[in-house]
C-alpha cells in the first residue's frame, strides 16, 4: 500500500460519519482495497470519498453509535422506480469509447470538467501503475510520469490530484507543477479545482491532524489554510465556495472564507458533504447497522437555500451543477432534483454478446455528458456518454 493509501484512508476516516471502530483498522482498510478493485477500477484510479466511505462503512463495529440511525427510505429496486409522474425532457444519449493512448487493461474515465469538453481519466494494469490521461474533445494525451491519481479538471483544462507520495500537483498548460505542503504538515489530498484554478484539498500530519487548504493554480507554491484544525475541503463551485467538514458536521467556508455547518437530515448524528457544483452537494450519512456494517446513506443540499434531503437511492457518484445527480447502479442513472431520471445507454457496440459491468464516475454542469467505464473479460474501457436535448 502506498502512502497516499494510507492518507487517503486517515482522511477518509475523519469526515465518514461513522462510529468508531473497535478493529485492526490497517486489516479494514486493506480489505477495502482488494473490494475496491474488485468492484471498481482494479485499484488505479484515485479514491474518491464516495468510494472511500463505501470501505469505511464496511468496517465492523465493535460499539453502538452516538444513538440509532432512523430508518432510511425505501430503496427502489432500481432508481428509476423513484421517477415522479412529471414529463421527462426528450433527452436522448449515446455512449462511444474515448480512444487509449497506451496499453493498459485497466482504462477509466474519472472525472470530466464542467463544460464536458475535458475528460480525465488512468490507465495501467491495476497495480498503482497507472497514468494520468486527459481527453480534450477525445483526443487524449498522456501526463507527464510525476503526474498521479488525478482528481478533477476544469474547463480550462488545469488537471490536478496527488501523487503516490502524498504530494498535491497541477498541471496547467502543458507544465506539471507540484503544490506547496503546509508548514506542519506532511502530506496533502487534493480534491477539486474550479474555473478560476482555485485548488481544494486537505493537509494531513502527525497525530492525524488535518487541515483544508486552498491553493492557485497558477501559484502553486502558495497556500492558505481554510477553517480551524480538524477541517477537510472535500470540493470548491465556480464562485470559491468550499465544501468538506469541520469536526463531525458537513460544512461550507463562503470565498471571503466565512465558515457555517450544512444541515444534516433529521435525526441523523452527522454527515459528510463529498463534492460541491454549482448550487448543489452531495454528501452521506451514516444509516442503520445490518450484519454488524453501517450503511452509508446519499445525501443532497441545495447550497443556495440550505435545503438537505436525504435519497433513496443505493448509491450517488457526483453532482451536475444543475444539481441532476449521478447514480452508479447496475445501469448508471441521471436523476433530476423533480425525481425524473433517465437511464444512460449501453457501450456502442451493440453486437457484443455480454452486457458488462458500467461504474459512471463524473458528470457536466448541464448533467448532459457523464464519463466512466465498462468491466468485462477482466478489461475496464473507458466510456463517454453524450446527451442531447
Amino acid at each position: 500500500m502506498t502512502t497516499l493509501d494510507d492518507q487517503r484512508i486517515t482522511a477518509l476516516l475523519h469526515a465518514a460519519p461513522v462510529p468508531e471502530p473497535r478493529v485492526d483498522v490497517g486489516r479494514a482498510v486493506r480489505d477495502g482495497r482488494r473490494t475496491r478493485q474488485r468492484r471498481r477500477v482494479g485499484g488505479i484510479t484515485a479514491v474518491t470519498m464516495l468510494a472511500g466511505l463505501g470501505v469505511v462503512g464496511a468496517v465492523q463495529l465493535g460499539g453502538p453509535a452516538d444513538r440509532p440511525a432512523p430508518a432510511a427510505p425505501a430503496l427502489a429496486a432500481s432508481a428509476a422506480g423513484t421517477a415522479s409522474a412529471a414529463p421527462v425532457s426528450p433527452v436522448t444519449c449515446e455512449a462511444s469509447w474515448l480512444p487509449q493512448p497506451i496499453d493498459g487493461p485497466v482504462a477509466v474515465a474519472n472525472g470530466v470538467d464542467p463544460t464536458g469538453r475535458y475528460v480525465v481519466g488512468e490507465i495501467g494494469t491495476g497495480q498503482e501503475d497507472g497514468r494520468v490521461v486527459l481527453w480534450t474533445d477525445g483526443k487524449a494525451r498522456v501526463l507527464p510520469a510525476g503526474a498521479r491519481h488525478a482528481a478533477a479538471v476544469n474547463a480550462g483544462g488545469v488537471v490536478v490530484g496527488t501523487d503516490g507520495d502524498g504530494t498535491g500537483w497541477v498541471y496547467r498548460n502543458g507544465r506539471l507543477r507540484f503544490l506547496a505542503t503546509p508548514p506542519g504538515y506532511q502530506t496533502v489530498l487534493v480534491h477539486a479545482v474550479n474555473g478560476r484554478g482555485d485548488i481544494a484539498g486537505t493537509a494531513t500530519g502527525a497525530g492525524d491532524a488535518h487541515h483544508a487548504v486552498l491553493w492557485s493554480a497558477d501559484r502553486p507554491q502558495e497556500h492558505r489554510l481554510v477553517g480551524q484544525p480538524g477541517s477537510a475541503a472535500t470540493g470548491i463551485t465556480e464562485d470559491g465556495t468550499i465544501v468538506g467538514v469541520m469536526g463531525r458536521l458537513p460544512y461550507r467556508w463562503t470565498p471571503q472564507g466565512a465558515g457555517a455547518a450544512l444541515a444534516v437530515p433529521d435525526g441523523y448524528p452527522r454527515a459528510s458533504v463529498e463534492s460541491a457544483h454549482g448550487e448543489w452537494a452531495v454528501g452521506m450519512v451514516p444509516g442503520a447497522e445490518q450484519g454488524g456494517t453501517v450503511q452509508m446513506l446519499p445525501v443532497r443540499w441545495n447550497l443556495k437555500t440550505g435545503a438537505v434531503s436525504l435519497l433513496p437511492f443505493p448509491g450517488a457518484t457526483a453532482i451536475a451543477g444543475n444539481g441532476d445527480l449521478l447514480v452508479n447502479s447496475k445501469e448508471p442513472l441521471v436523476v433530476a432534483p423533480d425525481g425524473t431520471s433517465r437511464q444512460l445507454p449501453g457501450r456502442p457496440d451493440v453486437q457484443a454478446t455480454e452486457a458488462g459491468t458500467y461504474t459512471a464516475n463524473g458528470i457536466s454542469d448541464d448533467g448532459l455528458t457523464v464519463v466512466g467505464a465498462v468491466y468485462e473479460n477482466q478489461v475496464h474501457r473507458p466510456l463517454v456518454w453524450r446527451c442531447h436535448r
